[in-house]
């Protein structure tokens, strides 16, 4: 803590770092999640910093790692796309998205085919309105045009050799 602070700022710090504590004592957050927080609590800019650099020191806040295990969370529900949109939203910068990515690479084509088997796998696919509505699902969600063909070729596949026996 810089020393030209005064009692009343050496206070506030020692609120916003207490608080900075509380906030994380529950989930883990970006630091731009926890800037915002302590700032809704109305910590002036000062208090904020030293309460980022303080949690920082321990390791509390730590956005790659914070990447990492929300992409292990949710990758097998989510296209890498949802992932980089969602990350982003929580105020992470690309290059620490794209790493955490690398280091946990999400399953697209597994993922995709059990999402698309949990949401088609008993509708008609052979008809050609349920396969043009299932492959704008996909899409929209931003899965590649050849990984969406792929799974429905497989889905349909596997209705046909499910009828035959």
């Amino acid at each position: 803590m810089n020393e030209e602070y005064d009692d009343l700022q050496k206070e506030i710090i020692r609120q916003a770092k207490a608080r900075a504590l509380k906030i994380l004592e529950f989930s883990d957050k970006t630091e731009k999640q926890l800037r915002d927080k302590l700032k809704e609590g109305e910590f002036p800019p000062f208090a904020v910093d030293e309460a980022i650099e303080y949690v920082r020191g321990f390791h509390y806040i730590d956005d790659l790692r914070y990447a990492e295990a929300y992409i292990r969370g949710r990758r097998s529900r989510k296209s890498t796309y949802e992932l980089r949109m969602e990350l982003r939203q929580k105020g992470l910068d690309p290059d620490t998205i794209e790493t955490a990515l690398v280091n946990e690479p999400p399953d697209e084509e597994n993922t995709l085919k059990e999402l698309f088997l949990k949401k088609y796998g008993r509708k008609d696919l052979s008809d050609p309105k349920t396969y043009e509505k299932a492959f704008r699902y996909f899409a929209a969600k931003g899965y590649g045009f050849d990984d969406i063909k792929k799974a429905i070729s497989s889905a349909v596949e596997g209705q046909e050799d499910s009828f035959d026996s």
